[in-house]
């Protein structure tokens, strides 16, 4: 009689241990990330803004405020896309838009900058960039070219 108790316990054991599991496993349940954003912008509040819009987004993203962390950020890991102001202390953001275009052809370049005018844009296409968009970014324009740019994420 304590063999049919002992295999029923191990049985309900083993059945409470697979719905927590399962439980466990649903909780989990997230969508896969759509790629590694880096985010470069040397004020708090546009990064902090940003960061919050593309991990909404489902990106995964890699806030850093100069270009010196940027480099440090991605070298030892695969970025998809990066947004990058223009005009950062220090190094420039020209400068690491071309060195990002180097290292990672693939990637959406995406150069930023309060100074929005057609020279500007021309700038960061001589650079590499895919896109140059003005400050106050418009988001609705920042997924568009996230999303159009990259279809592989998807």
């Amino acid at each position: 009689m304590s063999l049919t108790t002992s295999e029923e316990l191990a049985t309900s054991t083993e059945l409470d241990t697979r719905e927590r599991e399962e439980q466990r496993a649903d909780t989990l349940k997230l969508e896969p990330a759509r790629g590694a954003v880096l985010v470069v912008e040397d004020d708090p509040s546009h990064r902090e803004i940003l960061v919050e819009m593309l991990a909404g987004w489902g990106y995964e993203p890699l806030p850093v405020g100069s270009a010196e962390e940027a480099e440090f950020a991605v070298r030892n890991k695969r970025m998809d896309a990066a947004i990058v102001d223009v005009f950062l202390p220090g190094r420039s953001g020209a400068t690491l838009m071309s060195r990002l275009r180097e290292r990672f052809p693939q990637s959406v370049l995406i150069g930023v900058s309060a100074m929005s005018d057609a020279a500007m844009a021309r700038k960061c296409k001589g650079l590499g960039a895919d896109l140059f968009i003005g400050k106050p970014l418009d988001p609705q324009r920042l997924a568009e070219a996230l999303q159009s740019r990259h279809t592989s994420w998807h």
